[in-house]
């Protein structure tokens, strides 16, 4: 099993995050020994070793209310650099003709994308959390194309530990993690709230918990020496 983010200091973050919102290491674990086991099971299983090395920068798609707007920048300026789509933002930029390299999901988004995105060739790494693991068994057997797992706590055989919590900084953490050292943030508002429209609407409160908590996951990866910017 691979740890691909620092254990000793994801530990240390992890246990932050629990402070903050109503986590359960037993839930999430549990989650990810079942999400092993169905892409264990899973024709299109990918190992980390198995995943594109990024060289240069990647943009990153979130869902905030800029993603039209990022998106329209995206393809002026930015189409040369290979996109990671965070979950919800999959659909809107398949509908506007931007492939991603990689989709990361915890499944909330319109799995229907996702898939389609997998389709037609991005890889997609599912999360485990232990609030979806009925979500997990009934979308990943349904899943084409390439799959590889992350989860938040002990990694197992293909599920790794990349770091980070939301589908975006997550997607941020797995860029560093394939040799990124250079991440602009499109779609991304850390300020306020949004969702997509595909998205699973949840308790907005805890949705800016969630935002506080990338804040500070994304400075811990600018301390590590990730180059973030916001595309413009």
């Amino acid at each position: 099993m691979t740890w691909v983010v620092d254990r000793s200091e994801w530990t240390a973050l992890y246990s932050v995050i629990k402070s903050r919102l109503p986590l359960s290491f037993d839930r999430d674990q549990y989650a990810t020994d079942v999400l092993s086991g169905l892409i264990s099971a899973h024709r299109g299983k990918t190992t980390l070793e198995q995943l594109p090395r990024l060289r240069g920068a990647v943009v990153v798609f979130g869902c905030g209310k800029n993603l039209e707007e990022d998106t329209r920048l995206y393809k002026e300026k930015y189409s040369h650099i290979p996109v990671i789509a965070a979950d919800g933002s999959t659909k809107h930029l398949l509908e506007e003709g931007v492939q991603p390299l990689i989709v990361v999901t915890d499944l909330d988004g319109d799995v229907r994308y996702i898939n389609l995105a997998a389709q037609r060739g991005s890889i997609v790494v599912v999360h485990a959390h232990g609030d979806n693991v009925d979500r997990l068994r009934a979308v990943v057997p349904r899943l084409d194309g390439r799959l590889v797992g992350s989860t938040q706590v002990e990694p197992r055989p293909f599920v790794y530990n990349f770091g980070g919590f939301t589908d975006g900084d997550r997607s941020v953490f797995l860029a560093r993690a394939l040799g990124s050292t250079r991440v602009i943030l499109a779609g991304f508002d850390l300020d306020s709230p949004h969702y997509c429209p595909s998205d699973v609407v949840k308790d907005l409160s805890v949705k800016r918990l969630k935002l506080e908590v990338a804040r500070v996951l994304l400075r811990y990866l600018e301390e590590k020496g990730v180059r973030i910017e916001f595309i413009q």
